[in-house]
């Protein structure tokens, strides 16, 4: 696509809706919450404001998002009238929550608006298919793994139109399915230590004593240490597909793959500040920058001129509503989940001698419950959201709170390689006409039990320090 189409693509007019506006509007008072000292009624309004959201888009929602949203609803309700004063705000801390998870997943919208069709982002991916023989599949893995900082499954997309575009009409598929792995693999690993990721938010959101500094540069070495013993293990043949993706046969400048990657780290770099200059989590960091990171590369790339901000503006913001679905999922499944633990908080003494079982047994059964669940076509997210809810504040989390969150980071990575139900798996079930189940089974299951077993073995070696 050329840079003219691309830029006709973001200057197509956005139809801003009144959930858009409300929603905007919410993430606004829970960041404002959350830098101002007294601000329970701005979390409160930011609450009622997302929750009008999602109903005033009713229509436009998932089955699976209404089940959460209605189940959510009625928790919430019932423990407000029900349970003592206590217990009661600890699901209101809960729906807070999952306004902060919400707001993150709306704004990630206006990311995908200034990357989605992105040619420094495309040119990147085709400098890494340009790679020859083995190192294809090897520096498409690692490229994938960074370059979905930006730009999350959409990175598998776009290789997948590229390899399609490369084999047309050709019987290919075991080159197409390679890279596609390759894609899926990196971004797959990319989850563990992504503070763009939600994930991420749902980890440290949930475990007061967690540093999240730290926490990142300990997720992103078990990344890099899970990239390379999985890349030794599982490295596919990719063929030789590049070569029909170019139109003028010159091997592609490694320039705009330099100029993402320097995008990364500052967006990386910028959350990082932002966390340590104000005292918020990663999670209201992201929501400060992140539309503004937006501009800058629509900005950048397509050089607006002032008098098209607006537009662009009004296009970032109508685009939150590609989200919708799974903002909803969010802002009901914190909610969710601390009912449950209030539940199991009142059956005697369970959840005290539950947290008395080994760290490392505890972590472990965290990594194995959301493979299973995933497994399972349970939402893997769900389980995280529940088990951080169970642990984050009680005595593993409190006493472990890195063996915790690696815990459940690890467990979110396998979960997604293992559920037939993820957006990635769905994404390369559509790309390569072959079924979620083959997919998680066949084509990712040794990778997906190497990752199980590394997972367990590290978190093993890190409750005896």
């Amino acid at each position: 696509m050329s840079k003219g189409a691309s830029a006709a693509t973001l200057q197509k007019q956005q139809v801003i809706s009144w959930a858009d506006v409300l929603t905007l509007t919410g993430a606004f008072l829970f960041v404002l919450a959350n830098v101002t000292p007294g601000s329970v009624w701005l979390l409160r309004a930011a609450a009622a404001l997302a929750t009008v959201a999602v109903l005033s888009d009713w229509k436009r929602l998932a089955t699976i998002a209404k089940v959460f949203v209605t189940a959510g609803f009625i928790l919430c309700a019932t423990s407000e009238f029900l349970l003592p004063a206590g217990k009661a705000a600890i699901v209101e801390r809960a729906l807070y929550q999952g306004v902060g998870f919400s707001s993150f997943l709306s704004v990630l919208g206006m990311l995908r608006y200034a990357v989605g069709r992105s040619d420094i982002i495309r040119n990147a991916a085709e400098y890494l298919m340009s790679m020859p023989g083995r190192r294809r599949y090897q520096a498409v893995k690692v490229g994938s793994h960074l370059l979905s900082l930006l730009f999350n499954i959409g990175i598998i997309s776009l290789l997948g139109q590229m390899v399609a575009k490369a084999t047309e009409g050709q019987d290919r598929q075991g080159e197409r399915r390679s890279i596609l792995l390759a894609a899926m693999r990196g971004t797959v690993l990319m989850t563990i230590w992504s503070p763009l990721g939600v994930g991420f938010a749902i980890i440290t959101q949930s475990i007061p004593n967690l540093a999240p500094t730290a926490f990142i540069i300990a997720a992103f070495a078990t990344a890099a240490a899970l990239i390379l013993v999985t890349t030794f293990f599982h490295t596919e043949v990719t063929g030789q597909t590049i070569n029909a993706v170019l139109d003028d046969g010159d091997r592609p400048s490694a320039g705009p793959l330099a100029i993402t990657l320097c995008a990364c780290v500052g967006l990386f770099g910028g959350t990082l500040a932002i966390h340590a200059a104000i005292d918020v989590s990663p999670l209201v960091a992201s929501l400060i920058l992140l539309p503004l990171f937006a501009l800058g590369w629509i900005v950048y790339e397509q050089r607006v001129p002032i008098s098209g901000l607006g537009r662009e503006v009004k296009g970032m913001v109508g685009n939150m509503s590609v989200m919708r679905t799974e903002s909803a999922i969010y802002l009901s499944a914190s909610v969710i989940g601390a009912t449950a633990v209030v539940f199991l908080d009142g059956k005697g003494d369970f959840l005290a001698e539950l947290n008395q079982l080994p760290p490392s047994v505890l972590a472990g059964l965290c990594i194995v419950a959301i493979a299973a669940s995933a497994l399972l076509f349970v939402p893997h997210s769900i389980v995280v959201v529940f088990l951080a809810q169970l642990f984050g504040a009680a005595a593993f989390g409190n006493a472990h709170p890195m063996l915790l969150a690696l815990a459940l980071s690890l467990g979110w990575a396998a979960g997604i390689a293992l559920s037939p139900i993820s957006a990635m798996t769905i994404t390369m079930a559509r790309l390569t006409s072959t079924s979620a189940t083959t997919i998680v089974l066949k084509w990712n299951g040794a990778f997906a039990a190497t990752v199980m077993a590394s997972s367990l073995l590290l978190v093993l070696a890190v409750s005896f320090f």
